[in-house]
């Protein structure tokens, strides 16, 4: 919808515009972007999917980290649970918002227990291109459409092999 230029008794103020929250998230997640391009340590800053909402303004997030093994570096694939950050919560949700699939830009907190991580920012689909241009050997995970599927099944799985030959109940 194009913007009101227009004023008048039906104009609505400042209804276009971004809000401080959003200009926020979006400067975290640009400065972000620019360090990785400059190469510059991240410093416990990792970027990751939500996979699902826990309660509490708490989400479970999925990410990659390299860790080195027996001295060779892989990829380990890690989720792990972070609060969102104050000026994300309250009033400041509904301008900046975390949903199941979001890409976010979250930190170690360096504390122990329970908060050990939290959500800094969200990231916005022209950012998600940027990163994508800047770090090309990134996990394709990171960036499926689509809400997480849950995992329903139990551990038991059945063979459905049809089998000619009859049992013999008794016999086992």
């Amino acid at each position: 919808m194009p913007r009101n230029m227009t004023g008048g008794s039906g104009h609505r103020s400042q209804r276009n515009s971004e809000s401080n929250k959003t200009k926020q998230n979006n400067k975290i997640g640009d400065k972000m972007l620019d360090d990785l391009m400059d190469e510059a340590d991240l410093d416990g800053a990792h970027i990751g999917r939500v996979m699902r909402r826990l309660g509490d303004g708490r989400m479970e997030i999925f990410y990659t980290e390299k860790e080195t093994i027996e001295g060779k570096e892989r990829p380990v694939d890690k989720l792990i649970q972070a609060p969102i950050r104050g000026g994300m919560r309250g009033r400041g949700k509904k301008d900046v918002w975390v949903d199941v699939g979001s890409l976010v830009l979250f930190e170690e907190t360096g504390l122990g227990g329970m908060a050990t991580h939290r959500i800094l920012s969200v990231f916005t689909p022209a950012q998600i291109a940027r990163y994508k241009s800047i770090v090309t050997d990134a996990d394709p995970r990171l960036f499926l459409k689509g809400t997480a599927t849950a995992d329903t099944s139990d551990g038991i799985e059945f063979d459905t092999t049809e089998v000619d030959e009859e049992i013999d109940v008794d016999q086992i």
